[in-house]
């Protein structure tokens, strides 16, 4: 919002419907993946997508949208996941890291440090 708005972030209504109520889910984008495979599977593309926890259980994505405009022959992907809806774990700093997964014809995957994560002392995702 600073980068956008400025020293009239605070004062700006767009940057106050920015800034607004934090969404009940984590948003996380797989950006550059080949089209060709993420179309062969973009039917049921959300049922392969996860953010694990050491000692949670599994977040499944609950939605999966795709934006192709990009680089020819890739496609970014964006992911909603639940934050403590129906019953799903919230990620909490004391989880120490966790791990997003997708898994079609091969696995991709890649760890993120929460403590890493932290902005004035809170953890912000």
């Amino acid at each position: 919002a600073r980068s956008r708005y400025g020293d009239e972030v605070l004062t700006s209504p767009d940057a106050a419907k920015l800034l607004g109520p934090l969404s009940p889910r984590y948003i996380v984008a797989l950006v550059g993946l080949p089209a060709q495979a993420i179309r062969k599977h973009s039917r049921d593309l959300k049922e392969h997508i996860q953010i694990r926890l050491k000692s949670k259980p599994a977040i499944m994505a609950e939605d999966v949208r795709f934006d192709a405009s990009g680089q020819p022959g890739l496609v970014n992907v964006y992911c909603a996941f639940p934050k403590g809806l129906n019953g799903s774990p919230v990620i909490e700093l004391e989880d120490g890291e966790v791990e997003l997964v997708l898994q079609l014809d091969e696995r991709v995957s890649r760890k993120f440090k929460l403590k890493e994560m932290v902005y004035e002392g809170k953890l912000e995702l």
